[in-house]
């Protein structure tokens, strides 16, 4: 029996313990919560899983912390919002497959945090964390990002491990921490502990394309403070920020138009946009029973994407340029201008390199199990820009299908988990060869 044949018998006769691992990953509450996040208990389950086919040494679960020098490197981002991120008690996860030697090494990269369940009522299932099943997707928070990615690579260790696949090159299979959040402090954190991986499949949803472009981004905070008490007094000469923020947020919806006017790079397709989307406006309290009197301060906050070929200096020059020549007009603005800033890091957009021969190893991969090989910009951000910036590991995003991401009813194609493992296994076997 061939690879193709082996690989695809061991998945399809394990179909029931590869959905039940993953539903009880979502299961367990690992969210992000700024500053810190609650990543230790799906880690300790995913290790336990693990530590069936991996030996003790190969499994390495460790802290941001105990990697030299993460703190002091570049990439590194300390705060949220202004707030120290805490990395105490959130652990690192990182399996190994040892090679015979000689061989290409490669990585199956994911995150084990997720978006918070929110106190929005979900309609397929009212549990966000249920993890629960219906028409051929698995539901729940995390399902697409990226629970069913993350776990799909430790379920590429198994089975070349119960099909006694050796490899010349080492393979091994992570789940990091703080990705969520504009984190990636985790990511640099293993890219550190194993900086000479040749390359890395990350498993956030892609659809089973071959992410070979990712954009960037940052999340914004547009805050705007006037002098003075508030209130109602009449002989008080109140500004009001709420005038000053709506004229943001105006300037903001033009700003979202204009880019997507942008033209988007090859690998995407020609309706692909970035975007402007702005998440919360808040001034004045949330009700009507906090309501009564003028306000002092209110706030916008929004999320704003890039191509990966604009970085971090000019996306800010020509979006600060462009709310400050739209508050300009139309008589400008009475209060305190808004001070604008970014909320978390810069994230930038990623290019892999078309010339790594991974790539090639993995087409061969599709083509044998007979699946289109798509080679496509991923509309998103994600942690991938920190791989080369951190270690010699190149990466391209390659993931299952998914539906609403951070929104309500998140879920994942349970026919694409199945065809995401094999191609993992069988990139492996042609990379690591």
């Amino acid at each position: 029996m061939g690879h193709v044949e082996a690989i695809s018998r061991w998945v399809d006769t394990r179909r029931e313990e590869i959905l039940e691992t993953i539903s009880s990953l979502i299961r367990i509450r690992t969210e992000n919560i700024p500053p810190g996040g609650n990543e230790k208990p799906g880690q300790e389950h995913l290790r336990e899983y693990a530590a069936r086919y991996i030996p003790a040494t190969d499994l390495d679960l460790f802290e941001l912390d105990d990697v030299p020098g993460v703190r002091e490197h570049p990439v590194f981002f300390p705060t949220i919002d202004g707030q120290e991120r805490v990395y105490a008690d959130r652990p690192i996860l990182v399996a190994r497959r040892r090679g015979t030697g000689g061989g290409k090494s490669l990585v199956f990269s994911g995150h084990m945090d997720t978006m918070p369940g929110y106190s929005r009522p979900w309609t397929v299932f009212p549990d966000p964390f249920s993890g629960a099943f219906k028409d051929g997707r698995l539901y729940g928070r995390g399902a697409m990002d990226m629970k069913a990615g993350t776990a799909s690579g430790f379920f590429a260790l198994k089975c070349l491990h119960d099909l006694r696949i050796e490899l010349r090159g080492d393979v091994y299979a992570e789940s990091v921490v703080d990705e969520e959040n504009g984190g990636v402090n985790g990511t640099l954190a293993a890219r550190l502990r194993n900086p000479n991986i040749d390359f890395a499949i990350l498993a956030e949803p892609s659809g089973l394309a071959v992410g070979v472009e990712t954009v960037g981004g940052s999340d914004w905070k547009a805050t705007v403070t006037e002098a003075g008490l508030g209130g109602i007094g009449t002989d008080i000469g109140q500004a009001n920020p709420i005038y000053t923020l709506s004229k943001v947020a105006l300037a903001l919806e033009k700003y979202d138009r204009h880019l997507a006017n942008i033209t988007p790079p090859p690998a995407y397709d020609r309706d692909m946009r970035i975007r402007l989307l702005t998440y919360q406006l808040s001034s004045g309290g949330s009700s009507y029973a906090e309501s009564g009197g003028v306000p002092t301060s209110g706030q916008i906050v929004f999320w704003q994407e890039t191509f990966a070929d604009k970085n971090e200096a000019q996306a800010r020059r020509e979006l600060l340029d462009f709310i400050d020549r739209e508050l300009k007009t139309g008589g400008g603005i009475t209060g305190a201008a808004p001070r604008i800033e970014t909320v978390v890091r810069f994230l930038e957009g990623h290019r892999t390199s078309p010339h790594h021969p991974a790539l090639a190893c993995i087409a061969r991969a599709y083509e044998r199990l007979g699946f289109p090989c798509q080679r496509r910009g991923i509309p998103f951000a994600t942690d991938a820009f920190a791989f080369m910036k951190a270690s010699a590991t190149d990466v391209a995003v390659i993931g299952p299908t998914g539906y609403n991401p951070h929104g309500v009813d998140e879920s994942v194609e349970v026919e694409s988990i199945f065809s995401l493992i094999k191609l993992m296994v069988l990139s492996a076997i042609e990379f690591c060869g």
